[in-house]
This record gives structure tokens, C-alpha cells and sequence, in this order.
């Protein structure tokens, strides 16, 4: 199922039956990530799905905080990768890690922090080599994750 406009920013969590096991308490199956109109992350692998799924719906974007910060994309990814996967000690307030372990495991990282014009999206599909941003009308992150919160997997 698709949380979210692909169009926009968008969750979509696929069931394949033939890798579960009946009435196992597992779920596997295909996660997929869409941020304007473009598959950010697609891997065709065996993901479990509830503890994916799980690190969405419980992410504190309602807590986060709005940051103005003056700083380009390079130094915002940089930021979050050296605070959240190297020694980096002190994390830009309000900038939030949304890499689930799918992602990382396959080198795509995804970092996001409100701002007053919108919420900011960096990531890099290669572990840094070439870095991506966007801004999408506020509230969109939160959106998705509310919907998630009350679609249970």
C-alpha cells in the first residue's frame, strides 16, 4: 500500500506472500520511498516490513523543531552522517535521520528538517557522492506518518 502522494513524498509497503510463512508474525515483502515523482528507494529484496514500517510511524516529526539555519545541502547531509554513522558530536537542532535499515544497508541515506518555507529533504543513493535536496510544503512528512499511524501493517 502507498502512504502519501508519490508525486510529493511517499511510503509504500508491499506484502509478497510466497516470502512469508503462514501465520508467522513476520512480514515480508518490498518497501519502496518516493520523493517527487521518483523512486528514491527501490530494491527489489527480502525487507521485513513491520519493523520498517514501525520506524516510520513512530517518528517524532510533531517534536522536531523549525530551524533556519542558513546552511547548504552538502553541509546539512554532511552533518547528519558524520552525527548519526561516524564521531560527529553535536547534530544541527531539529534535523532528523529518516534512513530506515533497508536503506542504509543499501547506501541511501534520507535526512529531514522543517524549516518556516517548507520541509527539507537531503539524501545521497550513493553514500555521499552526489547529494540530493528538496523542499515540499510544510507538513507533508507529518501527513504521511499520521496516515501510517492509523493503517496498521
Amino acid at each position: 500500500m502507498i502512504y502519501g502522494d508519490p508525486h510529493c513524498f511517499a511510503l509504500q509497503f508491499d506484502i509478497v506472500e510466497c516470502w512469508n510463512e503462514p501465520d508467522d508474525i513476520w512480514k515480508n515483502g518490498l518497501f519502496t520511498l518516493y520523493i517527487e515523482g521518483k523512486k528514491l528507494f527501490d530494491v527489489v529484496d527480502v525487507f521485513e516490513l513491520r519493523t520498517t514500517f514501525s520506524f516510520y510511524s513512530n517518528a517524532p516529526i510533531n517534536e522536531l523543531v523549525i530551524n533556519e539555519l542558513n546552511v547548504s545541502a552538502v553541509e546539512l547531509y554532511k552533518n547528519a552522517k558524520d552525527y548519526f554513522l561516524g564521531d560527529g558530536e553535536e547534530l544541527i537542532n531539529g534535523l532528523f535521520d529518516m534512513t530506515c535499515v533497508p536503506m542504509e544497508d543499501n547506501r541511501c541515506y534520507l535526512y529531514f528538517i522543517k524549516t518556516n518555507t517548507g520541509d527539507r529533504l537531503v539524501w545521497s543513493t550513493d553514500a555521499g557522492d552526489s547529494i540530493k535536496e528538496t523542499v515540499l510544503p510544510s507538513g507533508t512528512i507529518l501527513n504521511v506518518i499520521n496516515k501510517l499511524k492509523v493503517c496498521p501493517l
